[in-house]
């Protein structure tokens, strides 16, 4: 499926890695200490709620910065608390919280990326191999705490890119630090309108994983797992 090409793109969330165990169990653990006793699940439905309600991190566009992408979520974990009645203290459980997720105990490699072994595969073929995710500046460390950053040519987080998907530009960004034609390259990630529809407006191909079956009416190329890729 991908022996034509001569660079592929891959997203991360949802795509390389997931949160361990889930984000409203890693919010909820740090915050019985500052006055939570709700549950993570209840934590993790109104995560949800509120990354709908922003648009997620691809809402700042082309803004870039620590101190833009830092912000933009200290408000959204600030209104998923606002609901609980808030926390004791809450830029100290901020700072906690942010900093938890550079640690690798709150991440989990997705099985079939590991079983696959596609990135050592594309590797050793010499296919140029990036990142494209829409992320804050902290990817590069968080893929090398998970042993995947030295897989990939170049990482790029759109908060540092200043670009979000499906914005071409971090597309178009990506085609240049490869050195390849846009014809040459496939992009693979999990959302339809962020990698699949971003993508092809850059010209770039791409495959959908859809793990969990949740895009039952899409048509273009998708696999349920990394192992189709072979």
């Amino acid at each position: 499926m991908l022996k034509k090409y001569k660079a592929v793109f891959f997203d991360v969330g949802g795509t390389l890695l997931e949160v361990y165990p889930s984000v409203g169990e890693v919010y909820a653990e740090i915050a019985r200490d500052f006055g939570f006793s709700g549950s993570p699940s209840a934590v993790d439905r109104q995560f949800r709620l509120e990354w709908k309600k922003t648009g997620g991190i691809e809402s700042l566009g082309r803004q870039s910065g620590v101190t833009i992408e830092r912000k933009f979520w200290r408000d959204l974990v600030f209104h998923v608390f606002e609901h609980f009645g808030g926390l004791r203290d809450f830029e100290t459980y901020f700072d906690q919280v942010y900093e938890a997720f550079r640690s690798k105990e709150r991440w989990r490699v997705y099985e079939d990326v590991q079983d696959s072994g596609i990135l050592q595969t594309l590797k050793r073929r010499g296919v140029v191999l990036g990142v494209i995710s829409n992320w804050d500046s902290r990817l590069p460390e968080t893929l090398e705490a998970m042993g995947l950053a030295q897989h990939f040519d170049f990482i790029l987080a759109s908060t540092v890119v200043g670009a979000a998907k499906p914005d071409e530009k971090i597309f178009r960004e990506a085609l240049l630090k490869s050195g390849v034609n846009s014809r040459e390259a496939c992009h693979i990630g999990d959302e339809p309108i962020a990698d699949i529809q971003g993508a092809k407006q850059a010209g770039v191909d791409a495959i959908l994983i859809d793990r969990r079956d949740r895009f039952n009416s899409f048509r273009d190329r998708k696999i349920r797992s990394f192992l189709e890729l072979g």
